[in-house]
């Protein structure tokens, strides 16, 4: 029998499985970040809290 060599893992693509699934998330924060930011720049210039 042979000695088996040394096997070194230099990078998992997991993360590119489950990037997918993080990108819908990401769109949403960002619309509702985006539509916050634009109602309170409309209260800001009406003057009323």
């Amino acid at each position: 029998m042979t000695a088996s060599p040394d096997v070194v893992i230099l990078a998992d693509h997991s993360i590119w499985l489950a990037l997918p699934a993080f990108a819908p998330a990401f769109v949403v924060a960002g619309v509702v970040f985006y539509i916050a930011r634009k109602n309170r720049q409309k209260t800001d210039e009406t003057g009323e809290p």
